[in-house]
Formats: C-alpha cells, structure tokens, sequence
C-alpha cells in the first residue's frame, strides 16, 4: 500500500465546538493557533455554525483545546460529531 493512503486512512477527526468565529480574521486566528502542532493534517472552519474540523494522526484534542483558548477562541469539543473509530 501507498505510504500515503495508510496514513490518510489512519487520520482521525476531530469535530469542535468554538464560540466568536464571526470572520476571516477569526479564522486566521484559528489557524495561526494550531499552525504549531505538527500532526494536524488539515483546518476546516464553519464559521456559521461555529465549527472546526481536524484530520490529525491521534484522536487527542486537550492540546488542540488548550491551544484555541490561548488564543482567545473558547472551544470544546463537539461530542455529536466524534469519530467512533
């Protein structure tokens, strides 16, 4: 198998819940704050409903968490929509 699709395969999401996402300045803050954990593959924002969703290699969120709080965007993670994998 491709080394590629493994680790596409491999790849967990992360769905969370942040409040104050009300423009593209808020979006790059987001991905300014998460630019810095290596293992994060992809950012998606939906800013109208407040929502972000993470392909990374591990289904631990605490540091993604922490990371969007310092930088002023409170988030928790979004239970409904978790990977059950």
């Amino acid at each position: 198998m491709d080394a590629d699709l493994i680790k596409n395969y491999c790849m967990k999401t992360i769905n969370l819940n942040v409040q104050g996402i009300s423009s593209a300045a808020s979006i790059k803050i987001i991905e300014q704050a998460l630019k810095a954990i290596e293992d994060i593959s992809s950012i998606h924002v939906d800013w109208e409903s407040g929502r972000i969703q993470i392909q990374r290699e591990m289904s631990q969120s605490d540091d993604i968490i922490h990371a969007l709080n310092v930088a002023g965007c409170l988030a928790s993670l979004d239970l409904d929509e978790q990977d059950s994998t």
